[in-house]
């Protein structure tokens, strides 16, 4: 399995995947996919007007490096198939040349794919085979990117749950430099957290400021996420917005009571968040939605939404 922003895909899901995208990309061009049996003979699907298909992504989890590796051969292994199988291929692709081989990976993090790219590209040329344009003919490593704008309607087919996720987490400078900026906002997380906790607990310095911490990180790191989803979702986007919205006025009548257990309080208005999320993006995978919740429970613990006397 290959965990991308998207979520994690095996062999099997991600060539569904990319044939849906295929079919309603490419069908001005008049897509063809090539059937497993007896063999993709290299390519598992072309355009009349000369583009060629491989997907590739791995059943087990491997390393960067080991991934690396992985995709060289399968680009030489399925290049090579161009060869060893022209006759055949010649039969199905009829009058069209192979103009551009793509390889249609979810992920790939070395440019030496793009310089091995172009090596087997050179090498193909200098065999004049019959199936390809000699003069134009390119070998072109893409990623999950390359199968926008179809790949929101593709999970929603496959019934593939979208986990989108940040690239990399925010850095501890990087919320240093936050804090600096958003002094008031802080100090709003500090004063909340410290009542949550009854006023003779040990140490109690101690776990505001980690809770605040804790905050702080789940609404930058949430920040990327939104961002993400509002490029690439922007419709769900929105309806999540308009609920959240809903939801805040909910949370700031809830707060208007008085409770002598504000933790509880705080537990049970996060509970009830991810409920109404699950329920209305059943396509998300758990792990998105504490995501997203994490990111608005920090908002309003800084902001005002949620507060305690």
């Amino acid at each position: 399995m290959l965990k991308t922003e998207y979520g994690s895909f095996d062999g099997d899901k991600w060539e569904r995947l990319c044939q849906i995208c295929f079919k309603h990309k490419y069908e001005e061009q008049v897509y063809l996919e090539m059937k497993a049996s007896p063999g993709d003979y290299g390519i598992e699907g072309f355009t009349r007007t000369g583009k060629a298909f491989q997907c590739y992504c791995p059943n087990e989890h491997y390393t960067k490096d080991e991934l690396y590796k992985k995709q060289l051969k399968k680009i030489t292994d399925d290049l090579n198939k161009l060869k060893i199988y022209e006759k055949q291929l010649k039969k199905r692709l009829g009058d069209t040349l192979i103009k551009r081989w793509y390889f249609v990976t979810p992920e790939y993090s070395k440019n030496e794919i793009v310089a091995h790219s172009t090596k087997k590209r050179d090498e193909l040329r200098k065999l004049k085979l019959s199936i390809i344009d000699n003069n134009n003919f390119e070998v072109i490593p893409t990623d999950i990117d390359f199968l926008s704008p179809y790949l929101s309607t593709a999970l929603g087919i496959t019934n593939h749950k979208l986990d989108i996720s940040p690239n990399k987490p925010v850095s501890e400078e990087e919320g240093l430099v936050w804090k600096g900026k958003e002094i008031s906002l802080v100090e709003n997380a500090q004063r909340k957290h410290q009542l949550r906790f009854p006023s003779h607990t040990n140490g109690i310095e101690r776990k505001v400021d980690i809770l605040t911490e804790k905050s702080i990180k789940h609404f930058l790191n949430g920040n990327f996420l939104l961002n993400k989803w509002e490029n690439d979702y922007p419709e769900d986007f929105e309806k999540f917005l308009r609920i959240k919205s809903q939801f805040e006025e909910k949370v700031i009548e809830i707060c208007i009571f008085p409770t002598d257990n504000n933790n509880g309080r705080l537990n049970e208005i996060e509970s009830s968040l991810f409920t109404k999320v699950k329920d209305n993006f059943p396509f998300l995978e758990d792990t998105m939605i504490t995501n997203l919740c994490n990111q608005v429970m920090a908002d309003w613990i800084m902001r005002c939404p949620i507060d305690f006397e």
